[in-house]
């Protein structure tokens, strides 16, 4: 394994002269729980490491309206605030079946979505609950609406020395609930597919329905199809049928060590009906 200096700056503004100085050759760490195995199986060499972890600004949960989670925020942290659990009830979800206890006490949710992995947990959820994400830099801070920051596998939208600083979800409608699912080999394993569906219910219909699916395409995905289909619709068993028929039509999976994409498609088809009922079901 290469060798790499490791840096602890304690502000956002030593950490950008750190990266600044190392040229684009170093890498930010978070929790440390994927970029740390991807140097050993040396899938990335940096030549250096810039830990955010004792940057107080970067954490911290508020729930004040919407809601907003410090980039540094983990997932241990979101899966025991009572208020998540009752207003975004799908992030709560998700960060309870992200791997195992130990994993969850280190990992961040900022980190989670800054890896780009098309199976994140954490970004189904944000993607249907339409978060922003914080971004800044030396240059300064932008924002960014999630559904525009992946851009491939291990891609994002951010600049190298950009920080995830922070994450922002509107408050939600009355009536507003939402549902994560996860089919993987294991409990704890890295999802085969997952899913997040939220749905505000008028009555007896659906006045908005969002969904999202990831490891079935090469970044989470929106299903805005079926997202169109069911809303202004009551929720019966015909319509959810068409809605999986439809998100199988939509998604593009992989065959890899995990499942093979024909087994992805037909499990597609099962999760997002589920995720909408459940998450219709959770509203009444």
């Amino acid at each position: 394994m290469k060798r790499f200096d490791y840096y602890q700056p304690q502000s956002l503004k030593e950490a950008y002269s750190l990266m600044e100085k190392a040229a684009g050759s170093a890498k930010y760490i978070a929790g440390g729980t994927d970029i740390l195995w991807r140097i050993r199986q040396k899938a990335v060499e940096p030549d250096a490491l810039i830990s955010l972890r004792a940057i107080e600004a970067l954490r911290g949960i508020s729930v004040n309206g919407g809601l907003s989670l410090g980039g540094m925020t983990l997932f241990r942290e979101v899966e025991r605030n009572p208020a998540i659990a009752d207003k975004y009830q799908a992030l709560t979800q998700a960060a309870s079946l992200l791997a195992n206890p130990q994993i969850r006490n280190v990992a961040t949710v900022g980190g989670n979505l800054c890896n780009a992995a098309p199976s994140a947990d954490s970004a189904l959820p944000l993607l249907v609950m339409e978060a922003v994400l914080v971004l800044e830099g030396p240059g300064g801070a932008r924002e960014v609406p999630i559904e525009h920051f992946f851009k491939g596998p291990g891609q994002t939208a951010m600049d190298k020395t950009e920080v995830l600083t922070q994450i922002k979800i509107p408050k939600g409608e009355p009536r507003t609930r939402s549902a994560f699912l996860k089919v993987g080999r294991l409990r704890q394993d890295i999802a085969v597919v997952n899913a997040a569906a939220l749905v505000v219910m008028k009555g007896n219909l659906c006045a908005k329905c969002r969904i999202a699916l990831g490891a079935v395409a090469p970044v989470p995905l929106r299903l805005k199809s079926v997202e169109r289909l069911v809303e202004g619709q009551e929720i019966e068993p015909a319509l959810l049928e068409r809605a999986g028929e439809m998100a199988e039509k939509e998604v593009r999976p992989i065959s890899d060590v995990r499942s093979t994409a024909a087994y992805r498609k037909a499990i597609t088809r099962v999760l997002a009906m589920e995720a909408i009922k459940t998450a219709v079901m959770s509203a009444h």
